[in-house]
């Protein structure tokens, strides 16, 4: 496709640079640089057919200089084109008013009509006018005709050779007593039926050998015909499994590489998952456990109060009390409160060094505060005794421990330790729940992990899935089995290719398609003439000849025996022709006469079934004309359906009466009846599918594009829809790459409406 068009210096043009898309539109008033535009993409696409002395090149350089630069700049990727000078002129450029779109109105035929009919009807003739033409030489007996000219010589030959008979009857009459020349004559008489024979063996041999040429010929024939047909299944077979033929399975492979790994990942993250649940689940037991034991020392504790209460004011009766430190005691509950804080502040996080800092801090009063030992003097020690009793019933209803009875600072430190328990406990319990929250929190990042490496393990499992079948396969054994099978049927289209090409040198041919009708034309003759195939027919052949060579080698012997009696004879003649007089002259100047009469004749029958064979091959490639316009008015019809659903084109000609059209109504009209705009839409139409035939050969449809320059002026706007659908079906079909030239401003918003991106260029404001 072209990307750009650079004008460095053409016409009124100077370092110019116009952007063509796929279906480009450039629209400028009059003498906005449109046509200079068109001359320079011809200029640029058909350099290799310049030749300045011919008419299109004068004309150019004419308007230019044969110094004119201009360059076009192909899309990546994209295979440069160029065309003839008179192709590209015909066939794709459509120029507004020329008869390419406006055929009928022509008197004369359009060059790109007769482009197509030298295409479809071999070289430009026309095979019915010629098949009748020949029948006609071939037939006539009219006045200097070839059966006129059969009849004069055969009425002569009939009268002269009657002419003959009378003067050998006189001449033998004259010779009848002479012995020696009546031996001679009857030893010509033997040796010319001698060679009669001979030659009759000969002649039979010939036909034989050429009868089994014939079927040793068409043998081959179908053979090659049948390594052609096979080539040709063998490259479509290739063709519909193009797709294997590079082996991508590596691609694959890594597709279920990163599957697996994605779903070890996703197993990995199920199972690290589970052991966040299993820790949290764990976490909330122990929690649970740490209430219902809280529960327990909370009533201790508020029990124990109480009776810390009684027991201060037990001991701050009139008695004098002795103060005193229990220094294993203070540093027993710093120690224990130092691990319990510890303890709780490893689970990490805010919370629990808040905690933890508590415990510490409570560890510290309280061990300062219970290790003061308090001594009571005036109580006897079985009154402190009975006191301390007092209060057991009331330890035993919160709790099974025993209380101790033994003296004050033991009762004193066992209550202290009941309220030192519940803080511990109550400083755990909320360590166990910042546990929680973080294991909750961990959790869910834990589950979201799971979830992702799930989601990702499923894509790429969905992602190998979508690889196989785009390819149509099931797994990787049927993707491989697909591979190999496109090997063996490529290497079976190369061998067979092999096979078709040593026939296309054998027969000195150009290529396929003419070693093709080579090929079906002399089987067709070789059916005609009622010869079947022979396979191994060499050695009967070898036979055959070597017979042949003896049998000729003996007639020539008998030849050579039958001139040597001829010219005794001649002798023999010589000496009674004074006798004779002149009839011998006269009789030899007649048969001269009648042998050349004769040699006439066999060159006008020869001639009149030359003019009989040539009409039966024209008139063959008449019904292949015929197909070939069938065929055209078919393609057209196609073309015109995609904007007129119910029409129908036919061609019998490449003029106005031969080709019509019939609408939905089942009405038929020739061309030339139509409306303008139905008659320049469908020679639209036929134009495209020339374009497209122009482009077609064995390996389907090539590159091309096509340049239009004013094609729609004449046109309504109904039509110009109508016409830009045509273009935008032909642009669709053949990926063909389309540049309009216009002054219609609106045209472009026109193809635009038809769904057409249109890459637009403006040259309203070059001078």
């Amino acid at each position: 496709m072209i990307s750009r068009l650079e004008l460095p210096d053409f016409g009124k043009f100077r370092k110019t640079e116009l952007n063509f898309g796929p279906f480009t539109v450039i629209t400028g008033p009059n003498e906005a640089g449109k046509t200079t535009v068109f001359d320079a993409l011809f200029d640029a696409l058909c350099a290799g057919a310049r030749h300045e002395g011919r008419p299109l090149w004068k004309n150019l350089a004419g308007r230019y200089s044969a110094l004119r630069k201009s360059a076009i700049v192909w899309e990546a990727g994209a295979p440069p084109l160029a065309f003839g000078d008179n192709e590209f002129m015909e066939i794709f450029a459509i120029r507004g008013g020329e008869p390419g779109v406006h055929h009928p109105e022509n008197k004369g035929a359009s060059a790109w009509s007769l482009a197509a009919e030298n295409a479809l009807l071999n070289a430009g003739l026309n095979p019915a006018q010629m098949a009748a033409g020949l029948t006609d030489k071939a037939e006539s007996v009219r006045k200097g005709s070839v059966q006129a000219g059969i009849r004069r010589l055969r009425e002569g030959i009939k009268d002269r050779e009657q002419v003959i008979a009378a003067l050998k009857a006189e001449r033998d009459a004259i010779l009848a007593g002479a012995a020696q020349t009546a031996r001679l004559a009857d030893e010509k008489t033997a040796r010319a039926a001698e060679l009669e024979t001979l030659n009759a063996g000969v002649k039979a041999l010939t036909a034989e050998i050429e009868k089994l040429s014939a079927a040793a010929r068409r043998a081959v024939v179908m053979a090659g015909l049948k390594a052609l047909r096979e080539l040709t299944e063998a490259r479509e077979a290739a063709a519909a499994m193009a797709a294997f033929s590079v082996n991508e399975i590596a691609a694959y492979r890594a597709l279920r590489e990163t599957q697996i790994e994605a779903e070890k990942a996703a197993s990995a993250g199920e199972a690290g998952l589970a052991e966040k649940q299993a820790s949290s689940t764990a976490a909330s037991a122990a929690l649970e456990r740490l209430a219902e034991r809280e529960q327990v020392l909370r009533l201790q504790s508020g029990c124990a109060l109480g009776l810390a209460a009684r027991l201060a004011e037990f001991a701050s009766e009139p008695e004098r009390l002795t103060v005193g430190v229990d220094k294993r005691l203070r540093w027993g509950i710093w120690g224990g409160g130092a691990a319990l804080a510890l303890l709780v502040a490893w689970s990490g996080g805010i919370i629990p060094y808040i905690a933890a800092a508590l415990i510490t801090a409570a560890a510290a009063w309280a061990g300062i505060k219970l290790s003061i030992t308090e001594t009571l003097s005036g109580h006897t020690p079985g009154e402190v005794t009975a006191f301390l009793a007092g209060l057991t019933g009331e330890w035993a209803a919160v709790s099974q421990e025993d209380f101790p009875t033994g003296d004050l600072e033991t009762a004193r430190a066992f209550l202290a330790k009941a309220a030192a328990d519940h803080q511990a406990i109550l400083a755990a319990y909320e360590a166990k729940m910042a546990e929680i929250g973080e294991n909750e929190t961990m959790v869910i990042m834990a589950g979201q992990t799971a979830a992702e490496r799930k989601k990702a393990a499923e894509d790429a499992a969905r992602e190998a899935g979508e690889w196989l079948k785009a390819r149509h396969c099931i797994n990787e054994d049927n993707y491989q089995a697909k591979v190999a099978e496109y090997k063996k049927l490529a290497a079976r289209a190369v061998d067979m290719q092999q096979r078709v090409l040593a026939l296309v040198s054998g027969l000195g041919c150009s290529g396929e398609e003419e070693l093709k009708d080579k090929l079906f034309a002399e089987n067709g003759d070789l059916e005609r003439r009622g010869i079947e195939p022979a396979q191994g027919a060499e050695a009967d052949l070898a036979r055959l000849r070597r017979q042949l060579a003896e049998m000729a080698e003996k007639a020539h012997a008998a030849e050579a025996a039958f001139n040597r009696v001829s010219a005794e004879l001649g002798t023999s003649r010589a000496v009674s022709e004074a006798r004779l007089g002149g009839l011998p002259a006269r009789l030899n100047q007649a048969e001269t006469e009648l042998e050349a009469e004769k040699a006439e004749l066999a060159e006008l029958e020869l001639q009149a079934g030359a003019y009989a064979m040539a009409a039966g091959v024209f008139t063959r490639l008449a019904e292949t004309s015929a197909m070939a316009f069938e065929t055209l008015g078919k393609e057209v019809t196609g073309t015109l359906r995609a904007v007129l659903p119910e029409v129908y084109a036919e061609f019998k000609a490449f003029d106005a009466e031969g080709a019509a059209v019939t609408d939905a109504g089942g009405i038929k009209r020739s061309v030339k009846n139509l409306s303008s705009g139905m008659r320049d839409l469908f020679m639209l139409a036929a134009r495209l599918t020339i374009a497209r035939r122009a482009r077609l050969g064995p390996d389907g449809l090539a590159p091309a594009l096509l340049v239009l320059d004013e094609p729609f002026y004449t046109l309504d706007a109904a039509r110009e829809r109508a016409a830009i659908k045509l273009l935008n079906n032909f642009h669709k079909t053949t990926g063909w790459q389309v540049i309009i030239l216009t002054k219609d401003a609106t045209l472009s918003a026109t193809a635009k409406a038809e769904g057409i991106p249109v890459t637009d260029v403006t040259l309203s404001a070059i001078s």
